[in-house]
């Protein structure tokens, strides 16, 4: 990042200016006369002081900012003196002071806010104008051409550095880049603002919305028995540059306006760094609040916190879009969690119902002598099967995500309906077009819907045959799955499903229920293309 020093730069402006006056008068002997030696002690004296003031400038942001009127009202007074006593507003001598002016309406548009700005170039205006009158008064030929053009040349230039002063962009930073995932996020935005300033030492300080105890990263040399318990330290809207050791700071305010402050609110974070200087930074972002302190920046001055603008602008975005993605792996894991209860219920649950089911069947069948050979083989193959499913369902988990690719429903189905018919001892078939291609996942779920149905028909409905019809309409995949069971509860007529009712609206679909004529029919509705 280029960072500037605004108020070194005017100062060495303001001695470099009063340098070339004291050489133009050593040079022009036939000026200075007019103002005799009133004028040579001006701006000798001018000179001096403009020394004075780059001294200052150099050791010390605080004062520097703290002695900007005072220093003002000097520029501005020889500046108008000067233009009496050499009688510039009509001599060849004024264009001399087009320097001048423009150094005022730069330390001006620098230093203050608009409205300053505004009211310092009419005043500078009017009194040039009141400089020309004085001297027509004073009885000395008054040229009034050229005069009325150089006051319009003064209110041109008045313009531009007008324009220049509300329209100064802020000072370009590097983008923040995301670092790899080795590397915690609150460390690397410290990493880069530290960078940005070439800060020796820093700590952020970052509060997600909802927390109340900020996470912290530090670096450099931290005070002995630190601890933050809160972002509570009042910090000014634009951040501030402050002393420690004199408690001390200058603050930028939510108008752009810098302000003085001692004793400054050195609290809080920056407590950590007792003994230093350095930039205290508020951070605002849409998932949270924090605080970033940096200390050991070689020039530290008070043009630090219009940059800092940038800087903090970068590390609020990073830690929204880290939120953000954490909001979004919770909201994966969640749903991961869901659709895992879902599969386990549907699955392993129904399949030791089903075994248990056999297994009373199969104890009745003995208990009567009607017990056939197969039937244990027949339990222990159901089982088999189940367990490859659940194996199934173990490798989905393990690779993240359904194997891409298609299947066709009336390859898929019947299968798994011969499986359920030996596990529920329920006839189960599958009707419908031919063939009916669907996406990997969508076949997935299906299966485990058509697998919770039978097994809601066989356990609850007593359901004696269970019919799936498959259709395509409208772009739309529909399935009915219907049995002649006893149906639902009559204090629960309407209410579908809980397991299947959360698994189709989690896949984007629609679910109706209902017994008709003695028949119950579970009707699901779904996108060829799975939300989930």
């Amino acid at each position: 990042m280029t960072r500037s020093r605004s108020g070194l730069v005017l100062a060495v402006m303001r001695s470099l200016m009063a340098a070339l006056f004291a050489v133009w008068l050593w040079m022009a002997p036939h000026h200075h006369a007019q103002g005799g030696l009133e004028t040579v002690w001006l701006f000798g004296a001018y000179l001096v002081f403009a020394l004075a003031m780059l001294a200052v400038a150099a050791q010390s942001w605080w004062y520097d900012f703290r002695l900007a009127r005072a220093a003002f009202a000097v520029d501005v007074a020889t500046f108008l003196v000067g233009l009496y006593l050499t009688e510039a507003v009509t001599l060849d001598f004024f264009s001399s002071f087009m320097a001048f002016f423009a150094f005022l309406m730069l330390n001006s548009a620098t230093r203050w806010s608009r409205r300053s700005i505004l009211l310092i170039a009419a005043g500078l205006a009017a009194c040039f104008l009141l400089a020309g009158l004085l001297v027509e008064w004073g009885e000395f030929h008054f040229d009034t051409t050229k005069f009325i053009r150089r006051f319009s040349t003064l209110a041109l230039l008045s313009l531009m550095l007008g324009w220049f002063a509300f329209n100064r962009q802020s000072v370009p930073v590097a983008r923040y880049i995301k670092p790899d995932l080795a590397q915690e996020p609150l460390a690397g935005v410290l990493d880069y603002a530290m960078g940005a300033y070439g800060a020796a030492g820093g700590a952020i300080a970052w509060a997600a919305q909802g927390e109340t105890r900020p996470v912290i990263r530090m670096a450099g040399t931290v005070a002995d028995g630190f601890e933050l318990a809160a972002l509570d330290a009042p910090l000014p809207a634009g951040g501030m540059v402050f002393d420690y050791p004199r408690r001390r700071a200058l603050g930028l305010n939510e108008q752009d306006r810098m302000v003085a402050m001692a004793p400054a609110p050195v609290d809080g974070l920056i407590a950590g760094f007792a003994g230093a200087q350095g930039l205290s930074l508020p951070i605002v972002g849409r998932t949270g609040r924090g605080q970033l302190v940096l200390t050991g920046i070689a020039g530290l001055n008070c043009d630090d916190l219009f940059a800092a603008k940038s800087v903090v602008r970068e590390i609020a975005a990073a830690m929204d879009e880290e939120e953000t993605e954490a909001m979004a792996r919770e909201l994966a894991m969640s749903r991961l969690r869901t659709q895992i209860a879902a599969d386990l219920h549907d699955s392993v649950v129904q399949t030791l119902a089903g075994a248990k089911f056999r297994l009373e069947a199969l104890r009745y069948k003995l208990a009567k002598g009607l017990a056939a050979p197969d039937d244990i083989d027949l339990l222990c193959a159901g089982l088999a099967d189940e367990q490859s499913h659940v194996r199934a369902i173990i490798e989905r988990l393990h690779q993240g995500q359904i194997q891409p690719g298609r299947r066709d429903l009336m390859q898929e189905l019947p299968p798994l309906a011969d499986q359920l018919c030996a596990q529920w001892l329920v006839p189960v078939s599958v009707v419908g077009d031919s063939p009916v291609i669907v996406p990997t996942a969508l076949n997935f779920e299906i299966q485990q819907i058509l697998r919770e149905a039978t097994a809601n028909a066989a356990r609850h409905g007593g359901a004696g045959h269970v019919r799936v019809e498959l259709g395509i309409a409208e772009g739309r995949l529909t399935m009915a799955i219907l049995d002649d069971g006893s149906g639902f509860a009559p204090d629960a007529q309407g209410i579908p499903p809980q397991s299947i009712a959360a698994r189709v609206a989690r896949l984007g679909g629609g679910l109706t229920v209902g017994t008709i004529h003695g028949q119950t029919r579970v009707l699901v509705n779904l996108p060829m293309e799975p939300a989930g």
